[in-house]
């Protein structure tokens, strides 16, 4: 009986130490980047160097690698572009990869920027210059539904983490 009660005393100790493990999710090897930021973006003509007017947008890293950002971007219309959905890694010590996409729901034509129905795909370098703030290249490009490039832009930016 002693024998018994000892085996289910050590099996309900290793079930609360495997609760306990659940509890507290893993620290991520990510989590320098880890976070909500406020990014200003400055899109500029690949080939001229001519730059658009900055806008804002938000962007978060989440603990995982995957990320979510939105913008107000003025080449919008209301509602025409949908949230980024992507991932990051680690590319150095103070350097990370990212790339998001989000849908475009309908075409505008000119004046307007002319995009298509489909999708835009963001792909940058990003820099810590601190723990609480970056600077970033990117490339922005947009594909009709058919996948084929209608345009693509680069980008600057510098994000700071919000607090």
């Amino acid at each position: 009986m002693k024998n018994v009660l000892r085996i289910l005393a050590c099996a309900l100790g290793l079930m609360s130490l495997g609760t306990a493990a659940y509890a507290n999710p893993p620290v991520a090897p990510l989590a320098g980047l880890t976070g909500s930021w406020r990014v200003t973006v400055t899109t500029y003509n690949c080939s001229t160097l001519v730059a658009n007017p900055s806008f804002k947008s938000y962007v978060t890293f989440n603990f995982d690698g995957t990320m979510t950002e939105t913008t107000s971007a003025p080449m919008f219309q209301p509602g025409q572009r949908s949230s980024g959905h992507g991932y990051w890694e680690r590319a150095g010590r103070n350097f990370f990869h990212a790339v998001s996409e989000a849908f475009i729901q309908f075409s505008t034509a000119p004046p307007l920027p002319p995009l298509k129905r489909g999708y835009q795909r963001i792909e940058q370098g990003i820099e810590f210059t601190d723990h609480n703030h970056f600077t970033s290249d990117a490339t922005a490009t947009f594909f009709d539904d058919a996948g084929v490039v209608v345009v693509s832009l680069c980008a600057s930016a510098t994000g700071e983490r919000m607090d």
